[in-house]
């Protein structure tokens, strides 16, 4: 008996549970929430996408991808100088025959920098149509999350050597510079005489003059102890978003998709330029020349950063 009523109310419970759950999913299809999903590949300034969509109410969309731009590559030369005294000198052919007998690697005069841009968000992303009869048009706001290094620049390999030679050359310098040569022997058992040691001095240190320090002093980037320079360009992580895009069917049961969208991203400022010693370059420099300053220039041009995107979607359900 007690059996007969329990298996009767869990008929009960049962039945009640999927009328409720018949007029949810009716009241979901009236609204159109979630009675569809959309999958698209996207292309555009933000790099190359993936992404899924679906309705939550009857008039907007979320949207959940992932976008990355392809790494690709921006040569820049940069002119080795010497300078003492935070003035230029014009040694570095002396400099250069120096190294070669020490080294026997011949220095070359410039130094090339291999700049890597690179950016990859997931991103969340809310589409509102304002036009019942037209939902060919939306505004989306929502916001982009990943990485806060976009672009990294290193040396080259065939500027390795020079760089290396550079670094010993300036520590061999400083070590100079300290040096007592009338006292003790500089190595073994030579020494130095005056007259060889200020001709050395002369000679000053090599660096890339790269800009200058707002207070006008020369700025003179100089390659780490294992003989690289390096540079990276640094946004915040998280990236507010603001937009509005058109879309329309390609068959006629509305399955294919194209779509264009344009908007901004907020990174939160200009995108810092930091060099391996801790320069600033957006913040500490000024006068930056050649093609190394246009792209300054162009990063310092950009508090936000413009997106437009072009997608094909395929409707699944």
């Amino acid at each position: 008996m007690i059996k007969r009523k329990f298996l009767s109310l869990l008929l009960t419970a049962s039945a009640a549970i999927f009328s409720v759950s018949a007029q949810e999913s009716s009241w979901f299809k009236r609204n159109h929430v979630f009675d569809n999903l959309d999958v698209a590949f996207t292309v555009g300034t933000p790099g190359l996408g993936l992404e899924v969509a679906t309705p939550v109410t009857r008039w907007t969309n979320v949207r959940v991808g992932v976008e990355g731009m392809p790494q690709f590559h921006l040569p820049m030369d940069f002119p080795i100088s010497t300078y003492a005294d935070g003035k230029v000198s014009n040694n570095f052919d002396k400099i250069k025959e120096m190294m070669y007998k020490i080294t026997g690697d011949e220095m070359q005069d410039e130094v090339e920098m291999i700049g890597k841009p690179r950016m990859i968000n997931f991103k969340f992303l809310v589409d509102v149509y304002p036009f019942q009869n037209n939902r060919h048009w939306h505004f989306t706001a929502g916001f982009y999350w990943g990485t806060s290094k976009i672009a990294t620049a290193l040396n080259s390999i065939e500027s390795t050597s020079t760089l290396v030679a550079m670094s010993i050359y300036n520590r061999f310098y400083d070590r100079m510079s300290g040096h007592e040569y009338y006292e003790e022997p500089f190595f073994g058992d030579i020494y130095l005489t005056e007259e060889k040691y200020n001709e050395f001095m002369s000679y000053g240190r090599l660096g890339i003059h790269i800009g200058d320090f707002k207070d006008g002093k020369p700025y003179y980037m100089e390659p780490k102890t294992n003989g690289t320079v390096t540079a990276r360009a640094m946004v915040n992580a998280f990236k507010p978003y603001l937009g509005f895009g058109y879309s329309g069917a390609l068959d006629p049961a509305k399955r294919w998709n194209v779509g264009v969208e344009a908007g901004v991203l907020f990174w939160g400022q200009a995108p810092q330029i930091i060099l391996h010693d801790g320069v600033n370059m957006n913040k500490d420099l000024v006068n930056v020349k050649g093609k190394v300053g246009d792209y300054l220039r162009f990063a310092k041009a950009l508090p936000v950063y413009p997106s437009v995107s072009f997608k094909i979607s395929y409707t699944i359900f």
